[in-house]
């Protein structure tokens, strides 16, 4: 009984002594992990933008876009992040729209899906048969990832809904 206790309390200092070193780092790393992925998103903004010279933040009914503008202060392009749960991730994305509405570029920002399948949807061959797409077109999923594939486009789609006119 008493080794039973004693065992008890070695095992819940060692546990205690993780979750505290384990939260400490988790303190230290979130700014920059925060700091990074912001870095990152407005990297990809940049590569969807297609040449503008002024990007504008602009929100509808809270949902936060982008507005492309060139040297003339003429729109260009909407952009907007979205962001779906996948298989086994979250997987987040920019999306680049001209005015007319047609998906002209998609920069995948973040996914965890599974290897060699879900993780297709980063894949060239699936990303350029969105482009000219619009949110009434048929879009394609990837066989054998199909959530992946199908929560993506979903997302994409309910972003276009939400920044075009």
């Amino acid at each position: 009984m008493k080794d039973t206790a004693r065992f008890t309390m070695v095992l819940f200092l060692i546990c205690l002594c993780a979750a505290i070193l384990l939260g400490a780092v988790h303190a230290i790393t979130e700014p920059r992990i925060e700091k990074t992925r912001q870095e990152q998103e407005e990297a990809a903004i940049k590569e969807v933008a297609f040449g503008a010279q002024q990007i504008e933040k602009a929100e509808k009914e809270g949902f936060i876009y982008y507005r492309a503008l060139d040297n003339q202060n003429k729109l260009i392009a909407y952009i907007f992040t979205c962001e779906a749960k996948g298989y086994s991730s979250v997987i987040r994305a920019v999306v680049g729209v001209d005015p007319g509405g047609k998906i002209m570029a998609v920069k995948i920002l973040e996914q965890n899906e599974t290897p060699g399948i879900g993780s297709q949807i980063t894949q060239d061959s699936f990303l350029n048969k969105l482009k000219g797409k619009d949110k009434t077109g048929k879009f394609d999923t990837i066989s054998g990832a199909t959530i992946s594939s199908s929560a993506f486009i979903q997302a994409v789609k309910s972003g276009l809904e939400k920044v075009l006119p």
